[in-house]
């Protein structure tokens, strides 16, 4: 669906075509005088511009030479009389994309209106491809069988599909958690199973732009608006219609641009800086942010009404050090790909290996569970032990021995802070109890010698998500 200008004196011509586009499921507007149609292009940016050359109150072509020099791109098509062939070339000098003879057909209207609007689509993708490349379209396998990870891939479901397919009708979604985590992942898989797949995904850093620059890459700019500006851009919100935005690190994106991307999510509408005319903007939003949005809203740091309307969709990623058995997923499935890679044997972990792993913090989550892999998988060829992976304060001790104690360090092997006390180092302490039971409460009251009631409610207290297998009555686990 397009929006259409259609500017001509003949009423039961523009009836016409009006009706004729109308079936094609594109929204018209009409003029008959370019009066007329200078007001509605102030009011309404239409996808396409229908205009005779012969109006009561001067030429078209004056219409679209004032168009063109305020840099406005949308196709014109122009109207002229039979045999007028001159007034045509005049046209497409002018700056109309396209002319058609009168008497109308209009099976010719519709053919020409589609096949100028598929050409303005086009080169919105060209544009995409020049600016910023584009994510494709395309899945990629997300590899998680813990309580959590599901949780969060039902969720991704969920959001990708909600039952409407038009990219501004859909919920946008907000993707919260720790750096490392997979948030730009989970965004591609979404954008992959829903509606839009076909369609672009453009990946916007917001933490790695300047301010100016970021404004510009998302709302366009009009020629002059500042020493730079000297033509008019548009901006990413307006050329990837039809497809999907990923907003990353929006937490960083500066105060007074929120209120800019809290019109574009609510009114559908963005405006170029230096510009006065409401342009309309067909995408889904999908952000993502490491940060604690809720205490940025209390510091005055992020617009509370923007927090809200993201917040439609909220899937919050868990981080590895909760998700138990899936690091020796992730590793083998790292193990594999970096293997294939460096063209390496397929290098096996050995027992101490997975239990360093297993007990390791992961402070930069999955995306240092890669690397610590891939250093690994250039150090040997075979059998992959603690000392490849080069994890601080995990012990390197054989399989069924103590290693060695060493300060500041639980025996776990994973480094404590400084000054922890002692109901912190208990939080610690049924964190890793509760990812080596994969998040069974029956299995880890058993490993920590204390009742199944005892430690549902340490977990409640602290706000931790656990598998509540007690409403079965039966400890799954027997």
């Amino acid at each position: 669906m397009a929006k259409i200008l259609l500017v001509d004196d003949e009423t039961s011509l523009l009836h016409s075509m009006e009706l004729r586009l109308a079936r094609a499921q594109h929204e018209c507007r009409c003029a008959e005088t370019i009066a007329e149609a200078r007001l509605l292009l102030d009011a309404h940016e239409p996808d396409l511009l229908v205009a005779d050359i012969r109006l009561p109150d001067g030429n078209g072509l004056d219409l679209v030479r004032e168009i063109r020099k305020q840099g406005r791109t949308f196709p014109v098509v122009v109207l002229t009389a039979f045999g007028s062939i001159p007034n045509a070339v005049s046209a497409m000098r002018d700056g109309a994309d396209d002319y058609i003879e009168k008497p109308i057909d209009l099976d010719q209207l519709s053919f020409i209106v589609e096949r100028n609007l598929e050409t303005q689509r086009l080169r919105g993708r060209i544009e995409l491809y020049e600016r910023i490349k584009p994510e494709p379209g395309r899945g990629e396998k997300i590899i998680g069988q813990s309580p959590l990870a599901i949780r969060a891939l039902e969720l991704a479901r969920k959001a990708a599909n909600p039952g409407v397919t038009i990219a501004s009708e859909l919920p946008p979604v907000l993707l919260t958690g720790e750096t490392g985590t997979g948030k730009d992942l989970l965004a591609r898989h979404i954008h992959a199973i829903g509606p839009l797949r076909d369609e672009p995904l453009v990946h916007i850093d917001c933490a790695s732009l300047p301010r100016e620059l970021i404004e510009s890459e998302l709302f366009g700019h009009e020629r002059g608006a500042f020493t730079d500006a000297k033509s008019t851009k548009r901006g990413l919100l307006e050329i990837a219609s039809g497809g999907t935005v990923f907003l990353n690190e929006l937490g960083d994106v500066p105060l007074e641009l929120q209120s800019k991307l809290l019109t574009a999510l609510e009114r559908k509408v963005i405006r170029h800086v230096g510009g006065t005319r409401d342009l309309s903007v067909n995408v889904r939003i999908i952000a993502a942010t490491n940060a604690d949005l809720k205490a940025r809203v209390r510091e005055k740091r992020f617009r509370e009404d923007l927090y809200y309307r993201l917040n439609v969709f909220m899937i919050e990623l868990p981080p590895l050090r909760r998700r138990g058995d899936d690091v020796f997923l992730l590793a083998d499935h790292f193990i594999t790909a970096l293997a294939k890679k460096y063209h390496r044997p397929h290098a096996q972990l050995s027992v101490a290996a997975r239990e360093a792993l297993l007990t390791y913090h992961w402070p930069g989550n999955v995306r240092e569970l890669r690397h610590v892999l891939e250093r690994a998988i250039l150090l040997t060829e075979k059998m992959i032990h603690p000392e490849h992976l080069g994890l601080t304060g995990v012990t390197t001790a054989a399989p069924g021995q103590a290693g060695p104690s060493v300060p500041g360090q639980d025996p776990s092997g994973s480094r404590l802070p400084d000054n922890m006390t002692l109901p912190e180092m208990e939080s610690r302490l049924i964190e890793q109890v509760m990812q080596k039971a994969n998040g069974n409460v029956s299995k880890a009251a058993r490993m920590l010698g204390i009742s199944r009631g005892a430690l549902r409610r340490r977990l409640q207290a602290s706000g931790t998500p656990f598998d509540d297998d007690s409403r079965t009555g039966v400890d799954p686990t027997q």
